[in-house]
């Protein structure tokens, strides 16, 4: 059997320490998408909106046309596009068939608005994820 979108969220390091009752709300937020090989999910410079969880299939992450890696199911990208208004740094495309549980930031942020308690225990995670995995600058 297939693992839900909540027992794959609680693996997702950015809301691992949040709240059952949090991480519930997240995965009924979340929308499935589907994307045949070859289809650019996310595109390297355009503006992020979501997060992604890949549930099935393997995608390709490539910047500035260079393979970075490939990832497959249980993997995320996209997950400071919750947080900030950036553009994506790189290009995600689907090798095989993909099926994507995505969040996006509107929806985000409105469960931020009910929930102030939320928005500082995802501050205290994004902190500490950034202490552990300081951004790059890129050339």
């Amino acid at each position: 059997m297939a693992a839900s979108a909540l027992d794959r969220l609680k693996k997702v390091p950015i809301f691992s320490a949040l709240p059952p009752k949090e991480l519930e709300w997240i995965s009924r937020s979340m929308k499935e998408r589907v994307y045949e090989p070859g289809a650019v999910i996310v595109k390297q410079g355009d503006p992020g909106v979501g997060f992604f969880l890949v549930a099935d299939g393997t995608v390709e992450v490539t910047h500035d046309g260079h393979k970075l890696r490939e990832m497959g199911a249980g993997e995320f990208f996209g997950e400071m596009a919750l947080m900030e208004e950036r553009v994506r740094t790189a290009t995600v495309t689907a090798k095989t068939q993909t099926r994507c549980l995505q969040l996006v930031r509107w929806d985000f942020r409105a469960m931020l608005k009910e929930n102030p308690d939320l928005a500082v225990r995802m501050l205290e995670v994004v902190v500490r994820r950034l202490r552990e995995h300081p951004p790059r600058e890129h050339d």
